[in-house]
């Protein structure tokens, strides 16, 4: 009979030990996947959102948002400036299909906001894209003109984002 408890005594605590070395690494992997997930939004926060990815004439267009009130209000010493500063910047990388990134070119932006007001901005060369300030406060639903003239070729692309 001591024998018998002793046995099942000793599957028990295997059994404990077996359970928490299996949790100890699901904990391990949950730990894995919120750094991912933390470091995924850190580089969207950085490089921006990916609001649109479209081909045409040869080209792809993807363009990326930023929110930079939010920006401004999570780096230290800069909160206040959020106010004072464009609410987003919209960026456009221009790359040949299958290629690289197209370079010279001038790239132009005309928002019409929720409340019908037009706005229009060019948009800077920097490493990595074209952007351009625009402010996009207002939640509802934006229709977003780009023209882009690289060398020879002038592209026209229009596509609608609903701001939240």
């Amino acid at each position: 009979m001591k024998r018998h408890a002793l046995i099942v005594s000793l599957l028990a605590l295997m059994t404990v030990a077996f359970a928490s070395l299996a949790f100890a690494d699901h904990k391990e992997d949950k730990k894995q996947e919120m750094k991912e997930m933390q470091m995924k939004a850190e580089q969207e926060n950085i490089a921006g959102k990916v609001i649109r990815t479209h081909n045409i004439d040869g080209l792809r267009l993807t363009y990326r948002l930023i929110d930079m009130q939010a920006r401004m209000k999570n780096m230290e010493g800069m909160e206040k400036m959020a106010d004072k500063v464009a609410s987003h910047h919209m960026m456009v990388d221009v790359k040949k299909i299958g290629g690289g990134m197209v370079d010279g070119a001038k790239v132009g932006f005309m928002f019409s906001s929720p409340d019908g007001k037009e706005h229009k901005a060019m948009a800077m060369s920097m490493k990595g894209g074209h952007g351009a300030d625009v402010d996009m406060k207002q939640r509802g639903k934006y229709k977003v003109a780009v023209k882009i003239k690289a060398g020879d070729k002038t592209v026209k692309d229009e596509f609608t984002y609903f701001a939240e």
